[in-house]
């Protein structure tokens, strides 16, 4: 049994960024979802950026469900997390 498989059309980083919003929020489906998985799977610079975004995004819905003592501390992770992502 042959294994066939098919191809995936080529995206670049830019097209890729467009798509992460929907991607993590599972909007994105079919053919735009595959190019998106592929180039990420090749792209570490588009791995890292859209792992960040992912992590970004549940720290900040953690903002809306936090007490005031772990908001302020919330706040000052993501407050790092940016520090390091942009200084890198």
């Amino acid at each position: 049994m042959k294994n066939i498989q098919k191809k995936v059309a080529p995206i670049d980083c830019e097209e890729a960024a467009r798509r992460f919003n929907d991607f993590i929020d599972n909007y994105i489906k079919g053919k735009a979802k595959e190019e998106l998985v592929h180039h990420i799977a090749d792209c570490r610079h588009c791995f890292e950026r859209i792992e960040f975004e992912q992590m970004l995004k549940a720290k900040i819905s953690l903002l809306g469900k936090s007490n005031s003592a772990n908001e302020k501390e919330t706040k000052n992770i993501i407050k790092k997390i940016l520090s390091k992502t942009y200084m890198s």
